[in-house]
């Protein structure tokens, strides 16, 4: 084999490897490949962590704050849920990421969110805790961020 023909298969597996791991990592970080969402398992918020990808929780949304942040160009609406067997306590394990906006009335309303699960990391900055903590609220350890699905009903 020439060296054109051998620097031409090097590229192709290179790039092909490339696109795979890219791939890989997006169907590991995502739960599915691109355009496809994950299977949807149902778990309550005291058994939620960071295994679960496609999840379904029922609880209660607090909106003792009202915060809205900007990602993309797009607004969205952060906010704790909590147990609704709890729906008083002052220790935060779930956040919502979502473009629902709450309702301006209330301060807590019952709600069923279909999303992904994932470390909060940059999408929920060190603001948003701050506020929250403001109002006497505690984080636990390992915080799950669920991004909503977008609501297919609108």
């Amino acid at each position: 084999m020439d060296s054109k023909k051998l620097a031409v298969w090097i590229f192709v597996i290179g790039v092909s490897g490339f696109i795979l791991a890219g791939l890989g990592f997006y169907w590991w970080d995502r739960g599915a490949l691109p355009g496809f969402k994950p299977t949807i398992e149902t778990v309550s918020i005291e058994d939620i962590n960071l295994d679960y990808r496609g999840v379904k929780v029922e609880g209660m949304a607090r909106h003792d704050v009202k915060i809205k942040q900007q990602v993309s160009g797009e607004t969205w609406y952060v906010y704790p849920l909590v147990p609704k067997e709890n729906m008083n306590t002052k220790i935060i394990k779930v956040m919502i990421m979502t473009q629902v906006p709450p309702d301006s009335m209330a301060t807590i309303e019952e709600r069923t969110v279909v999303g992904l699960a994932k470390p909060p990391g940059r999408m929920v900055p060190k603001e948003i805790y701050e506020s929250w903590r403001g109002e006497g609220y505690t984080f636990e350890d390992r915080v799950v961020l669920i991004e909503e699905f977008p609501q297919q009903d609108h």
